[in-house]
């Protein structure tokens, strides 16, 4: 969770930056609107005599040049604005979702074994082939020295039926805690030990 969340923030921190980058577009918007004023400004000296024709065309000049600042302008930030939405997304998304496409289909499996064996528990009383189930998958899917923890010989407990031990290491290992019996089966289950 602590990766996912490092390339999130990491994702969102590079937008922000990115997005830093539109005050140069609204910097040229601003020279261009300040070459627009400049061009209406020459454009209404175009009456004096002498000069009138040369300062109209500087003039227009000034006005092409301000509308297409103005127009890139607006259009960059546009596309900064957007391309931080993908930067965002694109950082903070590439390295966590092939993580979650792995650990949602294995947390679910995961899920679905705990409810079974909840399952298997709440059906089945102490002593019960579930427990020889049980017994067995500890066998299968505990470490060696853990197996050896819980039993001497652990094959050998399998062999002569002491599942008990056995199927209790594999409900910790799953992380289940084996229901308490209630009146007469209680008793019966403290004898079994």
């Amino acid at each position: 969770m602590v990766w996912i969340a490092g390339w999130v923030v990491l994702g969102l921190w590079v937008g922000r930056e990115v997005r830093g980058l539109t005050q140069l577009s609204d910097t040229v918007q601003t020279a261009g609107v300040t070459l627009d004023q400049a061009g209406r400004q020459l454009d209404a000296l175009k009456g004096l005599p002498f000069v009138g024709d040369r300062i109209r065309d500087v003039g227009q000049q000034l006005g092409r040049a301000a509308a297409s600042a103005i127009q890139s302008g607006k259009s960059s930030r546009d596309h900064i604005e957007s391309l931080s939405v993908l930067l965002a997304v694109a950082v903070g998304a590439a390295p966590t979702l092939p993580l979650i496409a792995l650990f949602v289909p294995l947390r679910r499996a995961r899920i679905r074994e705990v409810r079974a064996v909840r399952k298997g528990l709440r059906e089945a009383a102490a002593g019960s082939p579930f427990d020889e189930f049980l017994a067995h998958r500890a066998a299968e899917r505990l470490p060696y020295d853990a197996l050896r923890r819980v039993s001497g010989d652990p094959w050998a407990d399998l062999a002569s039926g002491h599942y008990q031990a056995l199927a209790n290491a594999e409900l910790k290992r799953i992380g289940i805690r084996r229901p308490r019996a209630k009146g007469p089966a209680r008793a019966v289950q403290r004898a079994a030990r």
